[in-house]
């Protein structure tokens, strides 16, 4: 896959001003072994989780083959009921924090150190997967393709006018769904634990950098709720875990990714509702600097 023009820069910026590229997951030592580990953060969304797990016990990868990790943060006896119906019928490793965490950075790295499989898999809550051989065609591809990462097509879930409500990228790093072989997410640390929010953005800069091996496919495809803004909150969780970004990363590096967030401001002035979703944005990128208040998503 040749590389991007955004890519290039961001490779050559990081020769002048390097960085450590390492997050803040270590590898943790278990005696169980799989080949692949689906990651799970369950927030308070019991029902969309009740039909990924679903989604999950219709797969025809062996059981044996993989393991389901789910983080329980402080959402209490809903999650709970969901995850005891299907403890019998999936290899569930299941979590709970006393107290909600909230830091989606930290948890994301939570489920890392309980999994054991060569490969992860991480899913938002409400995501669905779109086919019952999804993980069986994943084992697959990274056998034969060698890919350190796979981006499987998402499509909306509640997409009923395309044209009005598709606003999902169709590929990108993104956790809502993606792949990577464990050795790659330990070379670079995993996630920072303490970014808030849209911690997949700082993952997959560094991922970007260190020059990893990343195949997109539409043989592997999912559904998640589309990129759609009813307020500013999501805009301006995104524009502060950029600012968070600037605690890890080079002045010189941190500056191109700043700038290059702000590339849709100009999507203002244009009458279409999905430009204006990326307007905001970079609405919120450019403001967050003078909101104080932590903004979560």
């Amino acid at each position: 896959m040749h590389d991007t023009l955004q890519t290039k820069l961001l490779r050559a910026a990081y020769k002048i001003f390097p960085f450590d590229l390492r997050g803040d997951f270590r590898p943790v030592k278990t005696t169980r072994s799989s080949f692949i580990s689906c990651l799970i953060c369950a927030s308070n969304r019991a029902d969309e989780l009740d039909m990924l797990l679903t989604d999950l016990t219709e797969q025809t990868l062996m059981r044996t083959d993989f393991e389901v990790v789910l983080l329980n943060d402080g959402q209490g006896e809903a999650i709970r009921r969901v995850v005891e119906k299907y403890q019998s019928i999936l290899p569930i490793v299941y979590h709970e924090n006393a107290m909600p965490d909230r830091v989606i950075g930290h948890l994301r790295n939570r489920t890392l150190e309980l999994s054991c499989g060569e490969y992860v898999l991480f899913l938002d809550d409400d995501t669905r997967l779109q086919q019952c051989d999804f993980l069986e065609k994943t084992k697959k591809m990274f056998s034969d393709k060698k890919a350190d990462a796979i981006l499987p097509k998402a499509n909306a879930l509640y997409g009923i006018v395309k044209w009005r409500y598709d606003y999902l990228n169709a590929y990108s790093y993104s956790t809502r769904c993606c792949l990577y072989r464990r050795a790659v997410l330990e070379k670079v640390g995993g996630f920072i634990n303490d970014i808030k929010s849209y911690e997949d953005i700082d993952l997959s800069i560094r991922l970007t950098i260190a020059g990893i091996r990343t195949i997109k496919t539409a043989e592997l495809q999912y559904f998640h709720p589309p990129l759609y803004f009813d307020s500013m909150r999501k805009p301006y969780s995104v524009g502060q875990a950029i600012l968070q970004m600037r605690r890890r990363y080079s002045l010189g590096v941190w500056l191109l990714i700043y700038l290059n967030s702000l590339r849709f401001l100009p999507f203002g002035l244009i009458p279409n509702q999905q430009c204006q979703q990326w307007f905001k944005i970079s609405l919120g990128i450019l403001l967050s600097v003078f909101k104080r208040e932590q903004y979560y998503y």
